[in-house]
């Protein structure tokens, strides 16, 4: 009984570690109040997780408010340019919807949207995680996501799900979105960010062992 108590202990450790992601999720939606620092919240979030998923202990809030710092030029810049990307995506919607409703052209128009949309999203599955692990520019960033949204397409399904979880649970069903809406707040964000850093650490560890697929920089 003693030994289950233990800080070395499978118990403690999995406390241990579901009370980092409970620490880390409130700062990230903290950080992520101002609404243009939210690149820099996700991408000290991830980074922090990458090293809980690494077994690498940094302090859970030092840690946290130094990736938040070094990462901030390069995540707010990555944040601002997803940003007019969606403004853009749905200022063509309205446009569509406005002026070609009732044509038969509407449904080609908004499927084109529909497509362009989850094109960005699959690239931005990866954006993130990239800009936290390997020191490159954004655009060699860029080039890296889309080859590995393409030829990690699985991987690629089960982050998009992962992301868009609580949109999907809230389109699906209101009601169910608000009985979990404490889950989110407490920790879900967290989760589900450690759940994506999960299914990429082979990912990683594949690159890493072959650095000629993609340019990981430093």
């Amino acid at each position: 009984m003693k030994n289950l108590f233990n800080l070395d202990s499978p118990l403690m450790q999995m406390l241990t570690r579901v009370g980092d992601m409970i620490l880390l999720n409130a700062l990230f939606l903290i950080c992520s109040i101002p609404v243009f620092t939210m690149g820099a919240s996700l991408a000290a979030l991830h980074k922090m997780l990458q090293q809980v998923v690494n077994e690498s202990d940094t302090g859970t809030v030092k840690g946290f408010f130094r990736a938040f710092r070094e990462n901030f030029k390069q995540a707010t810049g990555l944040w601002l340019i997803v940003l007019l990307v969606i403004v853009s995506l749905f200022c063509d919607y309205l446009l569509v919807v406005t002026y070609f409703s009732g044509s038969e052209a509407v449904k080609w128009m908004l499927g084109l949207l529909a497509v362009l949309a989850l094109l960005v999203a699959c690239v931005c599955a990866y954006m993130i995680p990239l800009l936290v692990r390997y020191e490159n520019s954004l655009r060699q960033h860029l080039s890296n996501a889309i080859i590995l949204s393409v030829i990690k397409l699985p991987r690629t399904i089960g982050l998009l799900i992962l992301n868009f979880l609580p949109v999907i649970i809230f389109v699906l069903s209101f009601n169910v979105f608000l009985q979990t809406l404490i889950f989110w707040l407490f920790i879900g964000f967290a989760f589900t960010t450690y759940l994506g850093t999960l299914l990429l650490q082979p990912v990683f560890k594949e690159l890493e062992g072959d650095k000629d697929k993609i340019s990981l920089g430093k």
